[in-house]
C-alpha cells in the first residue's frame, strides 16, 4: 500500500511539470521524465519513500538545466534566422481554404445565402444639384441659379449594400422564400454630412415569396421591383434588368419603382408568363398648379368654368391631394390621399429564334387620382373625384450575339405615369373645377451591353421622358392647370432672373464600364467608371434676353456628370433561384 501512493503522486507531478516547460521541450525532455516516472513506479517496491523523493529532487534540477539550455539554443536559432533573411525563406504559398465552401449557411433546412457589397464612390457634375447619387433630372439647375455655374463633387459610401436570402422547401413542390437587400441612400430629418454622416439603411426589397413549382404558381408579397420594370427571365423576383449605371436614379427614361405589393404570376412552360399586383400608390406634382394663381392670389379660372372658384382644403389652391406625414411617416414632406392600388398586368413571351432566347413583355397600369374640394369658399359642400390614370408599355431584350452583345429596349404611354420614370417628371395639376388632372407622357430607353472579356463589360443607354400637353386651361396668363403659355422666362440666363416655365421633357446619353479586376474564392473587386449628358427642356414661355436654342422662349439646361465606382464583393450577388431547389 505504502508503494502505490508514489505512483498516483508522480503522474501527478509529472503533468505538473509539463505545464512548466515549452512546448518543443514537451516533445523530448518531457516525454522522458514521464518515462523516468514509470520505471521509478515499476521500481517502488524495492525503494524507501525517503529515496524516491531524492531521485525526483536530482531529475527536477536536470530537468532545469536542461530546459535553459534548449531556450538559449532557441534564442541563438531566431539570431541566426534573423541575420540571413529571406535565404531561410521559402517561397510564398498561396492559401487555400480549408474545405469547399458555397458561400451559402444550412440550418435545420432552411438554405442562407448572403449578398451585398462594399462601395467607394464618387461623383463630378458640371453644375451643382446639392444631391448625393441620384440625379435630380427634371429639377437641374437653371441657369439664373447660382449653383448652376459652380460644379460639384462628392465622395460616399452610402451605396454600399446588404442583402439576404432565405430558401426552405416545405415540401418537394412549394419553395418558400425571403429576400432583404439595403443600401444607406436614405436620410432621416436629423441627417447631415457635418461629421458622423448620420444617415440610416434604406429599404429597397424585402419580400417574401411562395412558389408552387410543379403547379407555376408563384406568390410575392412585400417591397420589390414594381411589375412594370423590366425583367430579364419570364417574370421572376431578382431577375430585373437594371441599368448597369453607378448612378442611383438610373437613367431618364428607365421605367422603375420600388414599392410595396402583392403579386401573383403563372407561367405556361418555360416561355409565356401571366402577371397582376397590386401596388403601393402615390400621386406626385400637384404644386405646378400655382401657376393658376394670379397676381392677387386669388384662382384665375377661365371664364367658361362652372361654378365659382374652388379653394382646395380652404387655403387657396394647394394641393388637396397632399396631407402632412403623421405617425410614423416622415412629418416634414407631404403624402398622396389613396383608397385604390396601382392595379399592373403583364404578359411575357420568350421564343427561342435560331440560338437566341429572346425576351419580350407587355403590360398595362392602372391608377387612381383622388381628390376633394370644397367650394365654394367656405362652405361645407365637399366633392369627391377619382380620375382615371392609366398607362401601356412594353420592352424587348435580344441577345444579338450570346454572351457577347445585348439589347435592350422598353417605352411606356400614359397619362399620370410621371413617378414611374427616372425623371420624376409630374403625376397631375389641379384642372378647373378642382380635380386632378392626370398629364399624358411618354417615356422610352434603349441600351446595349457588350461584354468585351469575361471581366469587362461596356454600356451605353439612351432615354427621354417627355410631358406630351401643357394641358393648361384657358386663355394665357389667366387660364389653369400645368403649363402657362404666358409664363415669364425672360431671364433663364441671367443669374437672379425669372424663369418661370414649367418641364416639358428630359433626355440623357450615358455610358460607362465595369471591370471585374479581381475574382476568386474571396469574392471579387469591380472598378466603374461612368459619363452621362443630361438636357432638359422647358415648355414655351415668354420673353428672352437672347435665343437659348432654336425657339425662342424655349430654355434649356444641360449637365455633365462623372461617376467612379470601388466595389468588393464578398460573397457575390446571390444567384436568382438555386438550380436545386427552384426550378426557374
Amino acid at each position: 500500500m505504502a508503494a502505490a501512493l508514489p505512483v498516483g503522486g508522480s503522474f501527478a507531478f509529472a503533468r505538473r511539470l509539463s505545464g512548466r516547460v515549452s512546448r518543443p521541450l514537451m516533445s523530448g525532455v518531457a516525454l522522458a521524465a514521464l518515462l523516468a516516472m514509470g520505471t521509478m513506479a515499476a521500481k517502488a517496491d524495492d525503494t524507501s519513500t525517503a529515496e524516491l523523493a531524492a531521485e525526483i529532487h536530482a531529475l527536477k534540477a536536470q530537468l532545469k538545466q536542461l530546459e535553459s539550455r534548449v531556450n538559449s539554443q532557441q534564442v541563438r536559432i531566431r539570431a541566426v534566422q534573423a541575420q540571413q533573411g529571406p535565404i531561410l525563406k521559402g517561397p510564398p504559398v498561396a492559401y487555400a481554404p480549408p474545405e469547399p465552401w458555397d458561400k451559402k449557411f444550412h440550418l435545420n433546412g432552411i438554405t442562407i445565402t448572403p449578398g451585398g457589397y462594399f462601395a467607394m464612390e464618387g461623383v463630378w457634375r458640371s453644375r451643382d444639384e446639392g444631391a448625393d447619387f441620384n440625379e435630380g433630372f427634371g429639377s437641374d439647375p437653371e441657369y439664373n441659379s447660382t449653383l448652376a455655374h459652380m460644379n460639384e463633387l462628392r465622395f460616399t459610401a452610402r451605396q454600399s449594400r446588404v442583402s439576404m436570402l432565405v430558401q426552405g422547401n416545405y415540401n418537394p413542390d412549394v419553395l418558400i422564400s425571403g429576400y432583404g437587400e439595403l443600401d444607406f441612400l436614405g436620410a432621416a430629418n436629423s441627417a447631415n454630412s457635418n461629421e458622423s454622416n448620420s444617415y440610416q439603411p434604406r429599404i429597397r426589397n424585402l419580400y417574401s415569396t411562395i412558389d408552387w413549382q410543379d403547379e407555376g404558381w408563384h406568390l410575392l408579397a412585400g417591397q420589390s421591383w414594381s411589375l412594370a420594370t423590366l425583367q430579364g427571365q419570364g417574370i421572376t423576383p431578382r431577375n430585373e434588368i437594371i441599368p448597369a449605371t453607378i448612378d442611383a436614379q438610373y437613367v431618364a427614361g428607365f421605367t422603375w419603382t420600388r414599392q410595396p405589393g402583392v403579386r401573383l404570376t403563372k407561367n405556361f412552360g418555360d416561355d409565356i408568363w401571366l402577371a397582376a399586383s397590386a401596388e403601393m400608390p402615390q400621386t406626385t406634382g400637384c404644386p405646378a398648379q400655382l401657376s393658376g394663381v394670379n397676381a392677387a392670389g386669388v384662382p384665375a379660372y377661365p371664364p367658361a368654368a362652372a361654378g365659382p372658384p374652388v379653394v382646395v382644403n380652404g387655403v387657396g389652391v394647394t394641393c388637396s391631394q397632399e396631407s402632412a406625414g403623421g405617425g410614423l411617416l416622415n412629418q416634414y414632406t407631404t403624402y398622396s390621399i389613396n383608397h385604390i392600388p396601382d392595379v399592373i398586368a403583364k404578359a411575357v413571351w420568350e421564343p427561342t429564334i435560331a440560338d437566341r432566347r429572346i425576351h419580350i413583355e407587355d403590360f398595362g397600369l392602372y391608377t387612381d387620382e383622388y381628390d376633394e374640394v370644397q367650394s365654394p369658399a367656405g362652405s361645407t359642400v365637399l366633392t369627391r373625384f377619382d380620375t382615371t390614370g392609366w398607362g401601356g408599355g412594353g420592352s424587348v431584350v435580344v441577345p444579338v450575339m450570346p454572351k457577347f452583345i445585348d439589347l435592350q429596349g422598353s417605352a411606356m404611354i400614359g397619362r399620370g405615369i410621371g413617378r414611374y420614370g427616372a425623371g420624376q417628371l409630374n403625376d397631375a395639376v389641379v384642372s378647373p373645377n378642382g380635380s386632378l388632372d392626370p398629364l399624358p407622357e411618354i417615356m422610352f430607353l434603349g441600351g446595349v451591353t457588350l461584354h468585351a472579356t469575361p471581366q469587362l463589360d461596356l454600356y451605353a443607354y439612351g432615354g427621354e421622358e417627355r410631358i406630351l400637353s401643357n394641358d393648361w386651361f384657358g386663355g394665357a396668363g389667366t387660364g389653369f392647370g400645368y403649363a402657362n403659355p404666358a409664363a415669364n422666362n425672360s431671364g433663364c440666363d441671367i443669374v437672379g432672373g425669372t424663369c418661370a416655365g414649367a418641364t416639358k421633357d428630359v433626355w440623357e446619353l450615358t455610358g460607362g464600364l465595369w471591370d471585374k479586376v479581381y475574382q476568386g474564392a474571396f469574392g471579387s473587386v469591380r472598378v466603374g467608371l461612368q459619363y452621362e449628358y443630361i438636357q432638359r427642356e422647358l415648355f414655351p414661355g415668354t420673353g428672352t434676353t437672347k435665343p437659348l436654342t432654336a425657339f425662342v422662349g424655349t430654355p434649356t439646361f444641360n449637365e455633365n456628370a462623372v461617376y467612379a465606382s470601388f466595389r468588393y464583393y464578398p460573397f457575390d450577388p446571390p444567384p436568382a433561384a438555386p438550380p436545386l431547389i427552384a426550378k426557374y
